[in-house]
C-alpha cells in the first residue's frame, strides 16, 4: 500500500525540464502583473513612459523606413520614414504635448471604435452580438469620460491603459502556465511521455 502511494507521488512530481516549461511563463506572468499594478498605481509616470516608448518606436520605424526607401522603396517610403523619425524625436523633446496628443488620439479611437462596434453589432445580430454591443458602449463611455476630463485625463488615461494591459497579460500568462502544468501532470499520470 505504501509503495503505491510513493509511486503515485513520484509520477505526480514534474521533472526539472517539465517544471521549466511552465515555471518560466508563470514567473514572467508574476513580473508583468507586478509591473501592471505599479503602472496603475503611478499613472502619470506610466503615461510619460508610454510617450517615450511610442517616441522610440516611431524613431526606429523612421530610420528603418528611410533605409528601406533608399534601398528601393521609393520616395514615398523615405518621406514617411522622415515624418516618423521627426515625430518620434519630437515626442522625446516635448513629452507633455506628446502625451496630450496621444490622449486625444486614444479618446478619438475609443469614440469611433465603440460607435462602430455598437452599431454593427445592432445591425448584424450575429451570435454573441450583445457582448460586442456592451464592449462598444463601454468604449464610448471611456471616450466620453476621458474627453470630459481632458486635459487632466492626459495624466491618467495612458498610464491606466498600459497598467491594465500589463495586469491582464500577466494574469493570463499565469493562468496559461498553471493550465500547462496541469496538462503535463495529467499526461504524466496517464503514462504518456
Amino acid at each position: 500500500m505504501e509503495e503505491q502511494s510513493i509511486d503515485a507521488r513520484k509520477r505526480s512530481h514534474l521533472s526539472r525540464s517539465e517544471s521549466a516549461g511552465w515555471g518560466g511563463a508563470f514567473l514572467l506572468g508574476i513580473l508583468w502583473t507586478i509591473l501592471g499594478v505599479m503602472c496603475v498605481g503611478a499613472t502619470a509616470f506610466a503615461s510619460l513612459a508610454a510617450v517615450f516608448y511610442v517616441g522610440a518606436l516611431l524613431a526606429i520605424a523612421g530610420v528603418l523606413g528611410i533605409a528601406f526607401g533608399f534601398r528601393g522603396g521609393g520616395a514615398g517610403v523615405v518621406l514617411l520614414g522622415v515624418m516618423s523619425l521627426v515625430v518620434g524625436i519630437l515626442l522625446y523633446i516635448h513629452p507633455g504635448p506628446g502625451m496630450m496628443a496621444l490622449t486625444l488620439l486614444l479618446i478619438g479611437y475609443f469614440l469611433v471604435a465603440g460607435t462602430f462596434r455598437a452599431i454593427t453589432s445592432l445591425f448584424d445580430r450575429y451570435e454573441g452580438w450583445g457582448w460586442d454591443f456592451t464592449y462598444g458602449l463601454c468604449a464610448i463611455a471611456i471616450g466620453v469620460i476621458a474627453a470630459r476630463a481632458w486635459p487632466l485625463s492626459t495624466f491618467w488615461l495612458l498610464g491606466t491603459l498600459v497598467g491594465a494591459e500589463l495586469l491582464v497579460r500577466g494574469l493570463s500568462m499565469m493562468a496559461g502556465a498553471v493550465s500547462a502544468r496541469h496538462a503535463v501532470r495529467t499526461l504524466r499520470t496517464a503514462g504518456v511521455s
